[in-house]
């Protein structure tokens, strides 16, 4: 009995502790309430309002109200809201606390780099993109010209997933040369191509896309700029970061070939019948195949897919280290860097090193010296036959392309396989799996930049700055062709495979030097509400470009792989060019109260490529700008905070021709007499000594909004580009000999279109969310040429069309019964039949023939788009990139695109979707092989494929691990490429669009996972 009266009381005195707690509790907290309003005492829904040292914290209502319990002893709120400052509000006792923000300048101060320079990015008055480092944060980019995806005005194009070739063709606003379309790539201020910088080290790229920001750049500013700014170190603490990832590749597209060897034999039968001409594989042949695959036997009776024997998971890891740190008198940064990338296809791989260096001190206060030492090394191995790109028939990839469901790659034993039976087309048997094994192709390129500088502050804001830098390149590429046995799988007889480069070792030493060295002196002052600025330079650049190489065969085995052990057929070359640009340059800013901005740029390049009397040219430009928000009249409209109009013109040039092209070149030839070779020389081309710049002229008209304290943002862009006097090597008539073509100035081309980009920023709480999207509307035109069409391939360039437009004969559907081809004109050499295709008759003749060819395709997007989305709660990150073009078109033909071309292979699709006169409404024609009925497989527009895409280019989520001993570590996995929605079914969409055959290395689709540290 007294153990349970003393338990009851035990429980009141637990309830009576419990209610003087929370007695006390409440006693020692109070309700505070309040509006927070910002400009205009406008209410501000959403704004974080915690209370300073705790987790205790609301968000305002739609109203601007809040409530919330503070404890007694805290006597601080901190309010914070995206796009005005944090306040800390001191509460002295208050209940009632009234809050009004100050809006935050920040990302209208935001300093933009520009060329020889920065900006504020509320004075610009160009059309300029950039992108930041948080952008490209832990995205698994293995090439930095992948970094602009996404990015306004630009049209990035990675055809080919090849480990340390897969750069990124970059357009901006279109095409406006039919020469080098690459934009002009400064790092640091130097020029140094984009792929050789390790995206880590990457602070920001910002693109010039007209003619005002670009024009100080001159002669090689007409394709665009992109100003890449590598980072550097930051006052304060020093800090230590450690970033890696670790992921699978696969390909993006696979094709869906027929490897079936029973399907493929009578596909082919078919094919031949519908053609009327033998069948290739008898009766009893298939028997016995088929026998042989029932009894278990896959080396003689195969069923190959040879695109699961090439392709491989293959694996990638990033590891990049950084320090860096400062103090008031000097920063420092150095980060090192390591890529190993295997390839999709066997035996293929590249390996990255980079290093980067960056130092700046202040000697003096009127001497600031420092500079950037960095270096790229890409160590790349594959076949020795290439993955895509040479003998002829596109590598490896071409022979992937063209494998069959009978061969195998190795025997029982382990041996190379080769063919047991002849297969038209392949009367030899290149085995893709033994060359990939044997021999190789190892590339070592190094490229490095060193760029020092010395600024000197002088009397009345004036500012001296000499730059020089050593920008320099080596190749070293040796290939080791060897010589491979196979063996027959039924017989075991065993031969050396065929039609392959003989056993032979080349080596090539290619490298180039370009030195810089550049001067500016800039000035700034203000007159009471008026600011002007200015900056005058000169600067010089050389060129100088080397290459040697040698060949040899005779070679007692595939182990010796030295020049000096082969004994048979050397070969040796050498070639070395110089060339020099010297320019002069300037510009005037001018701002009246942050309203009204003008902006004058010019400059005067010499350049050693054309002719004394044709080397210099002038590039001006002049821009406008104001801030019309800035005005009285606008400050009572508190929801809009930025209104800004813009407009610029401006003169640019393009230099890239091959070098002495004003020159008729004369080249060395071997020539007999009798017994004796000699040495002979002739011309080999014809020139036009009066050849000069390509100048491209725009005009640009921008307007930028800015919402909601610039949670929303808007920008409207139109330009207009005219290139005229274009470069580009025209054919001469027979009767005067073998000769090239001279380069001339022969038209113009216009581009004209549309940018829309728009923003929007929020924070609820903890969880704050950003969307932003853009899309670009081009139109191309070839204004004027002064020669006949220029054929290329399947395409034309002519007046009227955009550049490269796909040209060939109009299809109109496919022929369903010979009444109707009865009553259409004549088609073909052959009879054509039901199942065929049917073309217009343009010009009436009642024949089909090249002069019914028109324009059937666009090989330049007209529409390219993205959308990046962004969100993070408490320690939780997530983001998406989407990306993708439209109207496009691409034609295809070749291998796999073709049923049965020249022996290869065939895609399930015409087995089973080709016309039949059960099947009429097949999308395909009905069967035949191509090269034995090349009626159907004619250039035509029933051949042309829309090469739109919608691409999830990259989604990532991550988690920020709370710690203490160290200032930041986060995981985060990460996938890129993994979702493409098009029609092109063919390959991957994201391809060279005039490129007619689908053999290239395989773009990758990856997984990743990894790790950032910092302390």
């Amino acid at each position: 009995m007294l153990h349970i009266l003393l338990k009851k009381q035990r429980y009141l005195y637990l309830m009576l502790i419990t209610w003087h707690v929370l007695s006390v509790a409440q006693a020692q907290s109070l309700t505070v309430k309040g509006k927070v309003s910002g400009e205009a005492n406008v209410a501000l829904p959403g704004v974080t309002v915690m209370v300073k040292g705790t987790n205790i914290g609301t968000a305002t209502d739609p109203s601007g109200n809040f409530s919330l319990n503070v404890p007694a002893e805290a006597n601080t709120l901190v309010v914070s809201f995206i796009g005005y400052q944090t306040q800390e509000v001191p509460l002295n006792n208050r209940t009632t606390v009234n809050i009004s923000l100050v809006p935050d300048a920040k990302t209208l101060e935001e300093v933009v780099v520009v060329g020889y320079g920065t900006q504020k990015k509320s004075n610009l008055t160009g059309a300029v993109s950039t992108i930041n480092a948080e952008a490209l944060a832990n995205r698994p980019i293995t090439n930095s010209t992948q970094a602009l995806q996404g990015t306004p005005g630009i049209y990035v194009n990675q055809a080919s997933g090849r480990p340390g070739a897969d750069a990124a063709a970059i357009r901006i606003r279109g095409i406006g040369t039919l020469n080098d379309s690459n934009p002009l790539v400064l790092v640091d201020g130097v020029e140094f191509p984009l792929g050789s910088v390790n995206p880590n080290d990457i602070e920001s790229i910002t693109v010039l896309k007209d003619a005002a920001s670009a024009a100080i750049y001159g002669s090689r500013a007409a394709n665009g700029v992109v100003l890449v700014t590598t980072k550097k170190g930051v006052k304060g603490k020093s800090q230590v970061s450690y970033n890696f990832y670790h992921g699978v590749q696969n390909p993006t597209f696979v094709p869906d070939v027929v490897s079936n060897s029973i399907d493929y034999m009578e596909g082919k039968n078919r094919a031949l019948t519908n053609e009327g001409r033998p069948l290739e594989y008898t009766a009893a042949f298939i028997e016995e195949y088929r026998n042989g695959i029932a009894n278990g036997d896959p080396y003689v009776y195969a069923n190959t897919n040879w695109f699961d024997v090439m392709y491989q998971d293959a694996q990638i890891q990033e590891h990049a280290l950084r320090f860096s740190g400062g103090t008031e008198k000097g920063l420092f940064s150095l980060s090192l860097g390591y890529l190993d990338q295997e390839g999709i296809l066997l035996n293929s791989g590249a390996k990255r090193y980079t290093v980067n260096t960056n130092l700046s001190s202040e000697i003096k206060k009127w001497l600031k010296v420092g500079g950037t030492i960095s270096g790229t090394l890409w160590n790349n191995q594959e076949s020795s036959y290439t993955s895509n790109d040479e003998n002829g028939e596109g590598g490896l990839m071409g022979l992937l392309y063209r494998g069959l469901p009978m061969q195998v790659p190795v025997n029982e034993d382990g041996s190379y396989a080769d063919q047991w039976f002849r297969v038209p087309g392949h009367n030899v048997f290149r085995n893709t799996y033994a060359l990939a094994y044997e021999g190789y192709k190892r590339d070592a390129a190094f490229r490095g930049l060193s760029n020092l500088f010395a600024e000197i502050s002088l009397p009345h804001n004036l500012t001296y700055k000499i730059t020089g830098a050593v920008n320099v390149g080596y190749n070293l590429r040796k290939y080791a062709n060897p010589q491979i046995m196979l063996k027959n799988p039924k017989d075991g007889v065993i031969t050396p495979m065929g039609n392959v480069p003989a056993r032979m070792v080349r080596e090539f030493s290619i490298s180039d030097l370009n030195l810089t060295n550049f001067h500016t002196l800039t000035w700034n002052q203000k007159f009471g509400e008026n600011e002007v600025s200015a900056l005058a330079g000169f600067s010089i650049e050389t060129f100088e470009d080397k290459s040697f190489s040698a060949a040899i065969q005779g070679f007692l085995d595939n182990q010796l792989t030295e020049i000096n052990a082969g004994s048979s057929s050397p070969v040796v070359n050498g070639t070395s060019s110089r060339s020099a640009l010297m320019s002069y340059f300037g510009r005037v800013n001018y701002n009246f109260k942050g309203k009204y901005l003008a902006e004058a740029n010019v400059r005067y390049d010499g350049s050693s490529r054309f002719r004394v009397g044709n080397q210099w040219g002038l590039f001006p430009s002049f821009s406008a700008g104001w801030n019309i928000k800035e005005e009285d009249f606008m400050q009572d409209i508190g929801f809009l905070n930025n209104l800004k109009l813009r407009a610029s013109w401006g003169k640019l040039g393009n230099q890239r021709i091959a070098l002495f092209s004003y020159v008729a070149p004369i080249s060395f030839y071997p020539y007999s007499f009798g017994t004796n070779v000699v040495s002979g020389a002739a011309l080999s081309a014809v020139a036009d000594p009066n050849i000069s710049w390509e100048t491209t002229i725009m005009t640009n008209i921008g307007l930028d909004f800015g919402f909601l304290n610039n949670r929303l943002t808007a920008e409207l862009e139109y330009f207009d580009k005219k290139t005229e006097d274009i470069l580009l090597q025209i054919p001469v008539p027979g009767q005067v000999g073998d000769l090239t073509g001279p380069i001339r100035n022969i038209g113009s081309v216009s581009n004209n279109g549309i940018e829309i980009t728009l923003g929007f920023r929020d924070k609820v709480g903890d969880f704050s969310y950003n969307i932003g999207a853009n899309a670009t509307y081009v139109k191309n035109i070839v204004e004027k040429t002064n020669v006949a069409p220029i054929f290329f391939e399947q395409t034309i360039t002519t007046t009227g069309y955009p550049f490269r437009s796909f040209y060939g004969l109009q299809a109109e559907g496919i022929f369903q019964n010979q009444d109707e081809i009865t009553a259409h004109a004549k088609q073909g050499t052959g009879a054509t039949k039901p199942g065929d295709i049917k073309y217009r008759d343009i010009n009436g003749d009642k024949i089909i023939d090249n002069g019914d060819r028109v324009v059937i395709g666009n090989s330049v997007p007209k529409y390219n788009y993205s959308l990046n989305l962004g969100a993070a709660f408490k320690g939780f990150d997530f983001s998406a990139i989407i990306q993708g073009v439209q109207d496009v078109d691409t034609y295809v033909n070749g291998n796999l695109a073709q049923p049965y071309r020249n022996g290869a292979g065939v895609t399930q699709e015409w087995l089973t979707d080709s016309w039949t006169p059960e099947n009429p409404n097949a999308r395909l024609p009905r069967l035949t092989t191509s090269t034995g009925y090349p009626q159907n497989f004619q250039t035509s527009s029933f051949w042309i494929q829309d090469a739109s895409y919608l691409r999830l280019k990259n989604i990532q989520l991550g988690y920020t691990i709370p710690q203490r001993w160290v200032q930041m570590i986060k995981v985060y996995v990460n996938a890129q490429n993994y979702l493409t929605i098009s029609d092109f079914k063919l390959g991957d969409p994201e391809r060279n669009i005039t490129r007619a055959g689908l053999i290239e290395y395989p773009n990758n689709k990856m997984i990743t996972g990894g790790l950032n540290i910092s302390f």
